[in-house]
């Protein structure tokens, strides 16, 4: 890509990736869906998530489509739209959540693939439903420092702090293929602990990875998240990397993933063919130096690489 053309993406209106925009119901010709979540009601950290989409969309412009290192162009392979952003409720999650849901139903429906880029994570519960809607039985991922098994938070049960406990209710979702990958840090109550165990949802905290190596690890998440379900649902929650390198999310840890290990993450999740994802927790009013948001960037480019098999 010449300099002229770069100037161009960088110009007009902001789209995610500087995709072109797309009705949600009018995906003819198109393989991936990319939608805003800009959702924060009843956050279990600090707030400022839903900003999220607007400073992914900003920074996105700066991404090419083309990886020089494997002389590959992500969006000739996966033509790509910006689809706006969901409809969200405040103070009203379960309408909400209703919304995401159909959402992501609607984009499944026309064969497309649904990336969700929030937006705190309570978004997932929403976004999984309508993920599971569409096959028979479906497994659920989520990379995340944060176990996210509450079965409520101050009496709500739609807030960040219970997708993962939500999604092991889904009807179509056995817990034995609910994961959470990349657990650590002192944020995970005795109470989740006990609640992941007598659901039968399965995590592997950072001690446990660092064991078996982190490439072993992750494969045998997706083994147990993929096993006998027709799709897999994504959550990518991105305080499971390292604070140093993401500052900019609602409940920072150090100890997490590096970048690089966070992309390799990435790509590995994409290459296990999910049905939908999300990235959610980019909270910029925190990200001064905005490389957190850069980061969140190459998450999605990395996931959606591997979905097309790089």
């Amino acid at each position: 890509m010449n300099e002229s053309a770069l100037r161009v993406i960088q110009s007009g209106v902001a789209t995610f990736f500087g995709r072109p925009m797309a009705a949600p119901d009018a995906l003819a010709g198109v393989k991936c869906a990319i939608a805003g979540i800009p959702w924060d009601d009843g956050n279990a950290g600090r707030n400022g998530a839903n900003y999220g989409p607007r400073t992914f969309r900003d920074v996105s412009h700066w991404f090419l489509g083309y990886n020089a290192e494997e002389g590959f162009d992500l969006w000739e392979a996966l033509p790509t739209v910006d689809v706006g952003d969901v409809p969200v409720m405040p103070p009203n999650a379960g309408r909400t959540m209703d919304l995401i849901e159909a959402h992501v139903r609607l984009i499944r429906e026309q064969g497309v693939f649904p990336l969700s880029v929030g937006g705190n994570h309570s978004l997932a519960i929403g976004a999984a439903r309508g993920a599971a809607a569409t096959v028979k039985t479906m497994g659920y991922l989520s990379i995340d420092a944060h176990l996210d098994t509450a079965d409520a938070w101050g009496g709500e049960r739609l807030i960040s702090g219970c997708p993962t406990a939500r999604a092991a209710e889904i009807p179509n979702v056995d817990p034995r293929n609910v994961v959470v990958f990349g657990v650590h840090g002192w944020l995970n109550p005795r109470d989740q602990v006990e609640n992941a165990a007598a659901k039968g949802i399965t995590w592997f905290g950072s001690q446990q990875i660092d064991h078996l190596g982190l490439g072993p690890a992750l494969a045998e998440a997706i083994r147990i998240a993929t096993h006998g379900v027709d799709g897999l649902y994504v959550s990518f929650d991105l305080d499971s990397v390292d604070a140093a390198a993401m500052p900019g999310t609602g409940t920072p840890e150090p100890g997490g993933f590096t970048a690089k290990e966070a992309l390799y993450v990435a790509r590995e999740l994409g290459r296990a063919r999910p049905i939908a994802a999300d990235i959610v927790e980019l909270a910029p009013c925190y990200d001064l130096s905005g490389i957190s948001a850069r980061l969140a960037c190459a998450v999605a480019m990395e996931l959606l690489s591997g979905l097309c098999g790089k």
